[in-house]
This record gives structure tokens, sequence and C-alpha cells, in this order.
């Protein structure tokens, strides 16, 4: 993700948690870094910091937030592969396995979904081909690709590219709590150079899977140690707001 494509996404976290938080400080606010924004509110600084919350190591080679990324590489490439050829525009979904990737196998596997797409675009009359391994085929079908669904719309004027995929849930654990306090908290002295108050915002169930988590509960009732004067989790998917009890000795 670009530096620029990440405050975008931080600003949205934020924007959220302005709508939904009641009472939200007016003010002036201002793109930073450490923490990621500053509220002038005329004589004193709030500042917050946007974290989004991924989970833990699952004992595969790269973590499952960086196997989305290197899936995400496979699927632009093989977009960019169909534009350059110059084949009529198509809405394309590939099913990757979720299977740790070495970046050499980003080029070839795109080579061979861009072959298969292009093989496989609907002709006159067709809307959709999916195409999956048979007995016939599963010799020379990548085997990273569980499917590829390629369609045809009227009007459609460019190219669509995406990965589909799944994931399993697990609730929202206090240890997953506790992982982005502690990840932020060595900053917190940095924070506090810029502003008089700090806040953390959590953000789960973002753009990628790994950020997707079960329902919150038994973090509700407990209590967080933290020196951040407010800590808020936003589930950006169902637009829900929850404030962690927080207690500093």
């Amino acid at each position: 993700m670009t530096r620029t494509a990440k405050k975008d996404l931080e600003r949205h976290y934020l924007d959220r948690v302005k709508a939904m938080l009641p009472g939200f400080p007016g003010g002036t606010l201002l793109p930073h870094e450490e923490p990621d924004f500053l509220v002038d509110l005329g004589g004193r600084v709030l500042g917050i910091e946007i974290t989004e919350l991924h989970r833990d190591p699952d004992g595969q080679l790269l973590p499952l937030q960086a196997r989305e990324a290197r899936r995400d590489d496979v699927i632009d490439a093989a977009k960019a592969l169909h534009d350059r050829a110059g084949h009529p525009p198509v809405d394309c979904q590939v099913h990757l396995k979720d299977v740790t990737m070495h970046r050499d196998r980003v080029q070839p596997l795109a080579a061979a979904i861009a072959e298969i797409v292009a093989a496989n675009i609907p002709t006159d009359g067709e809307l959709v081909r999916f195409v999956e391994p048979t007995w016939r085929t599963v010799a020379g079908f990548p085997a990273e690709v569980d499917y590829v669904r390629v369609a045809r719309y009227d009007g459609l004027t460019e190219s669509f590219f995406g990965g589909a995929g799944h994931t399993w849930l697990q609730p929202l654990a206090l240890s997953d709590v506790q992982r982005a306090l502690d990840a932020k908290e060595g900053n917190f002295d940095a924070y506090r150079r810029s502003c008089d108050e700090a806040w953390l915002v959590i953000a789960i169930d973002g753009h990628r899977m790994s950020t997707w988590f079960d329902d919150p509960d038994q973090v509700r009732a407990a209590v967080f140690k933290t020196r951040f004067a407010r800590v808020l989790v936003l589930r950006n998917l169902n637009g829900t707001l929850l404030e962690l009890k927080t207690a500093w000795p």
C-alpha cells in the first residue's frame, strides 16, 4: 500500500468514527504523523492514532495480510497483461488458494491467469464463463487457482479484475486488543509531544480479510492498561463503534 493510500484509508476510518461518536470534538482536523491526525481545538490539541488490527500469524511462512497482498499483486499483474494485449474489456474474478507464494511466482502465475482469461472471453450471446480445473485440464491449470470467472456486459469500457476469497472468523480476544495497544504504547511519548491528549482508534473488519473478526463481546467488560485517554474499536463493515474501558496506574 502506498503512503497516500494508507493515509486515505486512515482518513476513511477517522471519518467513520466522527460520524458515530457522539460529541466528537469540533475543531480543525490536520493530517499528521505520530499521531496520524491532530484536532486543533483552539488552545489545546487532540491527537488521534489509527491502527488496523490484523490476526496473529497462523503458521504459514507469510502472515495472512502478506498473503493477501501477494495475491493482489498477481491479480493486478494479470489485468495489466490482459490490457496490454488489447483484449476486450471483461469483468474477471479469480479465486486463489490461501497459500504462501514467493514473489518470483507472481509474474508466471499472472501470465497463466491472463491466458485462461483470453481463452475464455465470452462470445456474442454469452455473458459469463466459469473456468475451473477438470480431469482433462488439471495438468495445465495453475495449482494456486480454484476457478476463474470471466464476464462481459453491455457498456463495459474497461476491464475489472478482482480476487475472490474466503476466511474463517474468530472472536476479537483480549490478547488481540492488547497486541494493538502494546504496538502503539511504545510511541506514546512521541504522540504526546504533538498533542495534549492522545486517542487510539483500532480498526477491524477492513479491506483485508486478515482484519476480519467476529463479535467483540468478550472485550466489552475488560479493563485495559494504557496511557491513551480513549481507545475506540471501529468495526468498519457493520459500522459500529465500541469504546474500551481503560485505566493507568
